[in-house]
């Protein structure tokens, strides 16, 4: 699995589940200090997914990890090494057991960051994604991803912004009631100006994969569905100068 496709999992799997919620009612304004410690689970291998992405307007790091744990025992050992609150008035952590089937997950706010542990069973043991976020200061936010082009009433799922070697992308997940011909021709007339690299249907008109560049930045999108509904993946990409 691509990183990129890493990203839309995790992000896809936050924006179903109420941890959002645990993360406005803690998010009070304080002054950013150093990140807390934030481990892997004990005995598990671990790999960079993202860094310094911007995730529905929060700066975001992302780990990959697995290991020979159960999902009870990963969850077991954040709830021990987060067992002390953060404040009087705070909770040590939120967890979400069934918003997300198979996944599950715990986050802890702290010192302006939230972690977010996102683990479902392994063959063996179990694995999963460590998020960790700078929260805005004095409850203003950061400025997140641009909107991305789309059909009237359509509805926008995941929109992130991540950075790369020589270059800064934009990812976004959109579904709509049209058909993807609609859509294709909403996206041709959008990009109008931009230079055609792709247009291709394929799987039987089923799939659509539009790609337009215009000096460093270039378009890639697919379309997929069927006559009444199609979801669309918007990737952006721009290099830089250097």
């Amino acid at each position: 699995m691509t990183k990129r496709r890493l990203i839309r999992a995790y992000t896809s799997a936050l924006l179903r589940t109420g941890v959002a919620a645990f993360l406005v009612m803690v998010c009070v304004a304080e002054s950013i200090a150093k990140p807390p410690d934030f481990p892997a689970p004990p005995k598990s291998s671990v790999a960079s997914v993202a860094q310094d992405m911007n995730l529905h307007g929060r700066i975001t790091t992302i780990r990959m990890f697995t290991t020979h744990n159960e999902v009870e025992e990963v969850l077991d050992f954040y709830k021990e090494i987060w067992s002390e609150p953060v404040s009087r008035k705070g909770p040590n952590y939120a967890q979400e057991d069934r918003a997300m089937a198979p996944w599950r997950l715990i986050t802890r706010v702290e010192d302006g960051y939230a972690m977010t542990v996102q683990v479902q069973a392994g063959d063996p043991g179990s694995w999963g994604y460590l998020a960790i976020s700078a929260l805005p200061e004095g409850g203003e936010p950061v400025p997140g991803a641009s909107t991305p082009p789309s059909m009237r009433g359509s509805e926008v799922l995941s929109n992130i912004t991540h950075k790369d070697l020589g270059m800064n992308g934009q990812t976004a997940v959109i579904k709509n009631k049209f058909p993807v011909m609609r859509n294709v021709e909403f996206y041709r007339e959008k990009f109008d100006a931009w230079r055609v690299d792709t247009d291709k249907a394929i799987a039987e008109g089923k799939v659509h994969t539009l790609r337009f560049t215009r000096g460093r930045t270039t378009v890639v999108i697919t379309i997929n569905g069927g006559d009444a509904e199609s979801e669309i993946v918007i990737n952006k990409t721009k290099r830089s100068l250097l």
